[in-house]
């Protein structure tokens, strides 16, 4: 699966390219199970993985839903189920990344399940992925993020502000969340997509999400990637193994 020149300039001008399908009906379906099985703590390692409840979870509302609609994001799934990892490596999908990263040397950076949750998921805050992750240099990852549902504008699609990659690192107000300051919503592109589609994001690439009202579940689930000569900034020896999907190991890297 090789891109267009067309689709690679318009993702370096943009800082995101929505793609479409990748994946089958079959794969679809796998995801979707692991993805709820993490998330309602039926799956066998549903003890070991990060979760993030709602706001109004935390809040003590929301106790007639069940455990699997409380949440809100699934840390690092690919750590905890096998489908979820054989996702990210997808060759489909490294074919991609090589050309945005303009390298065969890939890692996995992290992995992400949003739950958007119907009638009552909440908001991703307007922010920069590099915001997060200051740990790499340079801050110039990429993000394929997938659709397991349809995502549409009513129940709380990404929107991405084309060209923010472009500036830099953004001035963010750190509360609960990041939050970018200076975001011209107005301006921002909604990335609707059919459950199965994805998209790619610069992790420069300032975005968001609004809420879900809708009777419909909008779960997406996110891989992230670098160059495997990426270097790890933080002081300290808590440096993670991050796994070789492509290509070599480079010393005094990632």
């Amino acid at each position: 699966m090789v891109l267009t020149h067309n689709q690679i300039s318009s993702y370096e001008h943009h800082g995101f390219l929505i793609y479409g399908p990748i994946l089958s009906e079959k794969d679809l379906k796998d995801l979707r199970q692991r993805i709820d099985q993490l998330a309602s703590g039926e799956h066998p390692n549903a003890g070991k993985i990060g979760i993030r409840l709602e706001a109004a979870v935390q809040k003590g509302e929301l106790q007639e839903v069940s455990q699997r609609d409380k949440v809100w994001q699934l840390l690092d799934p690919h750590r905890y189920d096998d489908v979820v990892f054989e996702y990210a490596r997808k060759p489909e999908i490294l074919d991609i990344v090589s050309k945005l990263l303009s390298t065969d040397n890939i890692k996995l950076f992290h992995t992400q399940a949003l739950m958007k949750p119907a009638f009552h998921g909440s908001i991703v805050s307007w922010h920069q992925d590099s915001a997060y992750w200051m740990s790499i240099s340079p801050p110039a990852l990429v993000s394929c993020w997938t659709a397991l549902d349809d995502a549409t504008e009513e129940n709380g699609c990404v929107r991405l502000l084309s060209g923010s990659h472009k500036e830099g690192l953004w001035p963010h107000d750190r509360r609960d969340f990041l939050h970018a300051q200076g975001v011209d919503v107005s301006k921002a592109t909604p990335v609707v997509l059919k459950a199965g589609s994805c998209s790619f994001h610069h992790s420069l690439t300032v975005h968001g999400s609004f809420e879900n009202k809708t009777p419909h579940r909008r779960r997406g689930l996110v891989t992230s990637y670098m160059r495997a000569d990426s270097k790890w900034v933080e002081k300290g020896d808590n440096k993670p193994q991050f796994p070789l999907l492509r290509g070599q190991e480079f010393p005094d890297s990632v």
